[in-house]
């Protein structure tokens, strides 16, 4: 996997990046807050006033909880992503396949609700692709529509005819599991990866290199402990050596492999220096969560707080990129805080690399062998 200099994340998506947080003021906390009065969040006394204070970043903290994401009350570009996701809702506009493609909770809405009816088989992604387009244009046959592949207001009728069938049905299992890990002949391929938040400049300076050492130290004692009939643990640097730590990258690489698991692997960061625990991540949607992903999740879990002695943080269900984005069953653990000083000094020690390699091999053979 390819390492990239700190000043090299500051373009990742063709401009510069910023982070907004309390104490900004300016045009583009205007646009902020715009955004999140429109969404029904409460800013407080001054409301839209353009400065980032504390009514502003705790409007952004329960924003960011309700979408899944870490509530760190800064802008960052996946909250970012999520807010513009957050403006659009069903009929607000044709929603169909283009380059580059419609994304935003219309679409979400749509995935889910299409899924509901059994014609979507992924996780709700918000992004207008092939499989919703196939999906749309297969609910428009069923039904007689006619099949343009356009979300236009007869197939949205249509779809709110059946808003009772999808109201009733709560959950669905994504992405859908057929095969049995419990026989003997067969091979269970499991992705290795690894990555910090590198949209986030001011982490990216101060923690990624240090955060990917740590990460892919206790990865590389994984698959070693992982290599054993039945079982195949792969790198993407092990296929491609060109795979970046860009998020976009690894998706896409992890997309493509034929994997059936992608264990990925990040260090929690904090304001409060002593914020210290492990937590693990399942893919949850609007409504679907994975219900494989949450029992691995939780066998990991386990396995961390018990074996390298650390706090309980929970498992969580999120819609992080790397677990709805992904096709696969996927499982984001953070083992422990980067940002504790104590923490930080353990974990670059290969000793406890190797614990947490240990527990992570543990909770995943237990899985396995429980099906």
């Amino acid at each position: 996997m390819t390492y990239l200099s700190a000043d090299s994340t500051k373009n990742i998506v063709g401009h510069e990046l910023e982070i907004i947080k309390k104490g900004y003021k300016g045009p583009k906390v205007l646009d902020l807050q715009s955004r999140l009065r429109l969404l029904g969040y409460d800013l407080g006394k001054y409301e839209i006033d353009g400065l980032f204070g504390e009514y502003t970043s705790n409007a952004l903290k329960s924003f960011q909880q309700d979408r899944g994401l870490n509530s760190t009350g800064v802008l960052d570009d996946q909250t970012w992503q999520e807010l513009v996701d957050a403006g659009y809702s069903m009929g607000d506009r044709l929603i169909y396949l283009k380059n580059p493609p419609f994304r935003g909770d219309d679409v979400r809405a749509l995935q889910a609700w299409l899924k509901t009816l059994g014609f979507y088989r992924k996780n709700e992604t918000g992004i207008f692709d092939e499989n919703t387009h196939k999906a749309l244009t297969d609910f428009q046959k069923e039904l007689g529509i006619p099949v343009d592949g356009i979300a236009g207001e007869a197939t949205i009728q249509r779809l709110i005819n059946f808003r009772r069938i999808i109201d009733e049905k709560k959950t669905s299992n994504f992405p859908i599991v057929s095969r049995d890990y419990r026989k003997k002949d067969t091979k269970v391929k499991i992705l290795l990866d690894y990555g910090s938040d590198i949209n986030l400049a001011e982490e990216s300076q101060e923690y990624y290199k240090e955060k990917a050492y740590i990460c892919k130290g206790i990865l590389n004692f994984c698959k070693d402990m992982l290599s054993e009939p039945g079982i195949e643990a792969v790198f993407p640097a092990d296929i491609d050596e060109s795979i970046t730590m860009f998020l976009s990258d690894r998706i896409k690489f992890a997309n493509s492999s034929g994997c059936d698991f992608i264990i990925s692997v990040d260090l929690s960061r904090s304001i409060e220096k002593d914020a210290e625990g492990s937590s693990c991540y399942y893919f949850k949607g609007l409504k679907s969560h994975s219900v494989v992903g949450m029992e691995l999740a939780t066998k990991i879990q386990d396995s961390i707080v018990s074996g390298y002695t650390t706090k309980d943080c929970r498992i969580h269900g999120t819609s992080f990129s790397i677990l709805k984005e992904t096709d696969m069953v996927a499982v984001l653990i953070m083992p422990s805080f980067i940002s504790n000083e104590g923490e930080r000094i353990r974990l670059n020690e290969s000793e406890n690399q190797l614990r947490l390699a240990r527990c992570i091999t543990s909770g995943i053979r237990l899985f396995l062998s429980e099906g």
